[in-house]
């Protein structure tokens, strides 16, 4: 999910810079930037969301995704064959915006960078981070609304995401829920349960220092000044060293997760610390990490390591997994002015960690870099 991210970062700064560049309007006036990034935006935003999230979970399945684009910026995400568990069902409901906040986060991230990165890409972060929170806000409350019901076999992904949970809690038949024939019961307390729980986890998703600060930035910098390039904004230290958080949220097969970061801004790199809390609805538990992104090693090379470890909560949908660990390595390299390599190699344990596979052992992603 992070590397098909990356392809439509890419994308959408490519369109943008061609936009902005007809007539050379974007440099005449900067302040129309928003009525070409913002559009082209919420339309490869689709992109990560049905072929990166909803068809690189049904691709880990091995369901054979297809996929349906129409022209009013909906989509639609199709199986070859039925999913083979619930836990699958569930997976498969929250791929879209679990792909979505694996890109907000790499471009927020980016934006802390010395040098900072493409003004078009905030509006694409903060429609990518606010997909998570829009969606909950969409879900209708099943205590006493069997408007639910309809909104799950309509296809709205909170809705299916309740129902599949439950319907993992009552062991009903995976074909059912993804056809949309099971029948939702919705007087269970740990459906309502669990619509709290994604009503907070996209709350703590929409109230982040660090994107409200970049978005601000983006129209002083970038629509404002004409400036290419945006920072995200820092509590400065001292010079060269600044301070600043931010929040995430995501939804696993069996609980929620809320992920609370503080990043530490150097001409080197970007230092983050994080603490993660996870919520099944039956029990709560933690857990922790530590990673540096665009850490220099040289003119032309970059690395970026991660690690994570965290405590599997216990859950009625799916059995305990136990103690989780997750380790990245990552290398960015520039072959020439223009052109570049990037390679990704880890290996985790078996249990959810937003964008990496579900089971246990290792994982690899790469592609090429081109500077536009």
């Amino acid at each position: 999910m992070d590397y098909g991210g990356r392809t439509v970062m890419s994308l959408h700064s490519l369109l943008s810079r061609s936009i902005g560049r007809i007539g050379h309007v974007g440099e005449r006036h900067p302040g129309v930037a928003p009525a070409w990034e913002i559009p082209l935006g919420a339309a490869v935003l689709l992109i990560q969301h049905e072929v990166g999230g909803h068809g690189g979970r049904a691709r880990e399945l091995g369901l054979s995704p297809s996929y349906a684009f129409s022209y009013n910026l909906s989509a639609a995400t199709a199986t070859e064959r039925p999913p083979a568990t619930n836990e699958e069902n569930t997976l498969l409901a929250a791929g879209g915006v679990e792909a979505d906040g694996v890109m907000a986060h790499r471009v927020l991230l980016d934006l802390l960078r010395p040098e900072g990165a493409d003004g078009a890409k905030v509006p694409l972060a903060l429609l990518s981070k606010l997909d998570l929170t829009l969606y909950a806000a969409t879900a209708r409350n099943p205590e006493g609304s069997p408007q639910l019901v309809d909104q799950y076999r309509d296809g709205n992904d909170m809705a299916y995401y309740l129902v599949s949970r439950q319907a993992a809690r009552n062991g009903a038949d995976p074909a059912g829920v993804w056809n949309g024939t099971y029948e939702p019961l919705l007087d269970d307390p740990l459906l309502a349960s669990t619509y709290d729980d994604i009503q907070a986890t996209a709350l703590w998703n929409l109230f982040d220092p660090l994107l409200a600060g970049s978005v601000v930035n983006y129209f002083r910098e970038h629509v404002q000044g004409g400036a290419v390039r945006v920072h995200a904004p820092v509590l400065r230290l001292r010079e060269g060293l600044g301070l600043t958080v931010g929040t995430r949220g995501a939804l696993g097969p069996g609980e929620v997760s809320r992920f609370l970061d503080l990043h530490a801004v150097t001409r080197q790199g970007v230092l983050t610390v994080y603490a993660r809390d996870l919520d099944s609805s039956f029990e709560r538990t933690y857990g922790f990490g530590a990673g540096v992104h665009a850490l220099r090693l040289g003119r032309n090379l970059e690395l970026g390591l991660s690690a994570d470890s965290w405590d599997e909560p216990d859950a009625q949908e799916r059995r305990p997994a136990g103690r989780g660990w997750n380790a990245t390595g990552q290398i960015d390299a520039l072959i020439g002015p223009r052109w570049g390599l990037s390679a990704k190699l880890g290996a985790k344990s078996e249990g959810f960690f937003p964008g990496l596979p579900l089971e246990d052992g290792p994982y690899f992603g790469f592609g090429v870099r081109a500077a536009l």
